[in-house]
């Protein structure tokens, strides 16, 4: 129970720090053993926000989430190993998101039209 538990919460505060993007700083940190890298975990997490923000409803369709990350040589669970494995290092988590809320602002930047002048 306690382990179902755990999971739940565990995959409520992925979802959660999926969807939190915060302001940029700090030098990378090395990685954790057993887990992708910060650049696949970014690089995939932006290809995923990219694809909901271009699609009808906001939302990734669960065939194209699978045709991502096929793409990139990864799964789901890779992504929320990559959060539980560094989830406890906050200051690390922090440059991720702002990582990867940069990120996002400059493809969206250089997807709206120039103003006329």
């Amino acid at each position: 129970m306690k382990r179902m538990m755990a999971h739940g919460m565990r995959r409520l505060l992925g979802g959660g720090l999926l969807c939190l993007s915060l302001t940029c700083g700090g030098e990378q940190a090395t990685e954790a053993a057993g887990t992708i890298t910060r650049d696949v975990f970014v690089g995939t997490y932006v290809e995923l926000r990219m694809a909901a923000l271009h699609s009808p409803d906001g939302r990734v369709s669960p065939e194209e989430k699978a045709e991502i990350l096929q793409a990139r040589g990864i799964t789901e669970a890779d992504l929320l190993d990559y959060i539980d494995v560094n989830g406890v290092r906050v200051q690390f988590m922090v440059e991720v998101w702002a990582e990867i809320d940069d990120t996002l602002r400059a493809l969206r930047t250089e997807d709206e039209p120039a103003p006329a002048s």
